[in-house]
This record gives structure tokens, C-alpha cells and sequence, in this order.
């Protein structure tokens, strides 16, 4: 595998000089200034990674970036960010209001749906800005299927081929949607409606979520009514629709923003 220029400057700019990589260097550098890969094959074995055989064949640049890979994974933060002027240790902090917990209980054992959500958030904006990923995608779709059903009761659906989502204690059809907002893509479509006409479910439930996974506006739509606010896709064998404002406007519409943020805040 050839590097390309690019993509060695794009590391260069964005991960040469972070906390991993000034803790590793010192190590793996000869006096000479060129890559000593006895002392990286060395470093690794401390954590338990042993690849001189398997990357006997490998060039020193892909020795060093794929045994650098596997050591960012295996090496504890604290190793690397302790001792760096202006580089603490990266940890993840506990809720707020939490105590120390028994055992050797991991800090993301203790955080919140919504504080786990918001995490996940932060991580991904990150390596979008590092260009490790193109896009933000997300447990949106399955999260919004949580706050409704735990808001309304419904109970969740098994298998998608029911062409709905939900069902609450009456045998009401709903078909769960969401979007999340973020400053990199703002569209309000929502993903495909498939068999439309064939009034698989009677209500669109839908939530638009912040680039944070906050509750924007919720909203419980009756069947009637949507396919003519819909847009057909032959491509894709399906319909789209986007939750404008206007959505909130459409006869039988139920706003229920106030009961999904009271979900989102308790869970």
C-alpha cells in the first residue's frame, strides 16, 4: 500500500504531534533520526502485540502506521498524557451528582442514555474534523424508536417486514422516523416510507434531534393525508418526506415534543 501525499499530509497536520504519538516517538527513533524497529517491535511486545513475523514483508512506514494503530488501541490514555506541558490525561468524566463506584465499574457504565448520546456526538464531530469519517451517522433511528415507546407505551415491532414500527394496547399501527439536525447537513427528510398506499401503519410518529441528540419537536401524524405531502422515488421503490414546520400545520397532527423531552430526560 502506497501512502499518498495527502494523506500524509493529512496526518502530519492533524495526528503527528498529538499525545500518542510524542510519548511513541522518543522511543522508536534512532540517533540517527530514522525509524528503529527492534525498539517499535519492542514497545509493542510490552502490550502484548507481537507482529515481526507477519510484518516482516511490510516496508518501515506501514510497520510503523500499523503497529501505531494497534498501540493507540492497547496503551492506557494516562501512559501518554501524563507529564505532557498542557496534555493531561484523557478520561472520560462521570455524570454529574455521581459517586465513585464499587469495583472496577467502567465510567461509561455510569452515564445516562442522553450523556452516552452526547458523547458520541462529540466523538464523531471529532473525526469528521480529523477526516477519518465522511458522514455522522448515528443510533438515531433506534433511539427515537426508545422515546416513543417508553413515552406512549407502544410496544416495538420484531421485525420491520410488519411494515410498522409499533403497536399500542388498542392495536394502533405506528411508524417511527427521525432526523438529526447537524451543522453539516440541516435536511428535514426523513428516510423512506415504504408501501405507502398500502396503509401499512395508521400514524407517522417522527422526532427532529439537535447535532447533540436533544429534542428538537416531536410529532404523531395520522396516515391521511401524508401521500400527497410525499415524494415518490422509482429508484429507490419508496417515499420521502421532510418534517417542516408546516408538518405541524396537517389536520389530525399531535404536537408531542413536551412528552418526548421528558422521556429523553429520564431514561
Amino acid at each position: 500500500m502506497e501512502i499518498s501525499r495527502e494523506r500524509r499530509e493529512r496526518w502530519e497536520r492533524l495526528t503527528k504531534n498529538d499525545p500518542f504519538n510524542l510519548w511513541l516517538r522518543p522511543q522508536v527513533t534512532a540517533v540517527d533520526g530514522t525509524l528503529d524497529l527492534d525498539a517499535l517491535h519492542a514497545v509493542a511486545g510490552r502490550y502484548g502485540i507481537d507482529r515481526r513475523e507477519q510484518y516482516a514483508h511490510l516496508n518501515p512506514g506501514q510497520v510503523r502506521m500499523n503497529l501505531g494503530n494497534m498501540l493507540r488501541k492497547a496503551v492506557p490514555p494516562e501512559e501518554y498524557g501524563a507529564g505532557l506541558p498542557g496534555q493531561p490525561p484523557l478520561v472520560i468524566a462521570a455524570p454529574s451528582g455521581a459517586t465513585e463506584p464499587p469495583g472496577d465499574e467502567p465510567p461509561l457504565a455510569r452515564a445516562s442514555i442522553r450523556e452516552l448520546l452526547t458523547l458520541h456526538a462529540e466523538v464523531m464531530e471529532e473525526l469528521r474534523r480529523r477526516e477519518v469519517v465522511r458522514t455522522s451517522n448515528s443510533p438515531v433511528g433506534d433511539y427515537a424508536e426508545l422515546l416513543f415507546s417508553t413515552t406512549f407505551g407502544w410496544a416495538l415491532e420484531s421485525s420491520s417486514a410488519a411494515g410498522h414500527d409499533a403497536t399500542d394496547r388498542d392495536g394502533v399501527r405506528y411508524q417511527i422516523k427521525s432526523r438529526r439536525l447537524t451543522r453539516h447537513n440541516g435536511s428535514r427528510q426523513l428516510s423512506f416510507l415504504r408501501r405507502l398506499p398500502e396503509k401499512k401503519f395508521d400514524y407517522l410518529a417522527a422526532v427532529l434531534f439537535d447535532g447533540r441528540y436533544r429534542v428538537q419537536r416531536a410529532i404523531i401524524l395520522p396516515h391521511e393525508g401524508l401521500e400527497a405531502r410525499c415524494r415518490y422515488s422509482e429508484h429507490a421503490n419508496g417515499w420521502l418526506f421532510r418534517l417542516e414546520d408546516s408538518s405541524w400545520d396537517m389536520t389530525g397532527a399531535r404536537d408531542v415534543t413536551e412528552e418526548i423531552r421528558a422521556a429523553a430526560e429520564a431514561i
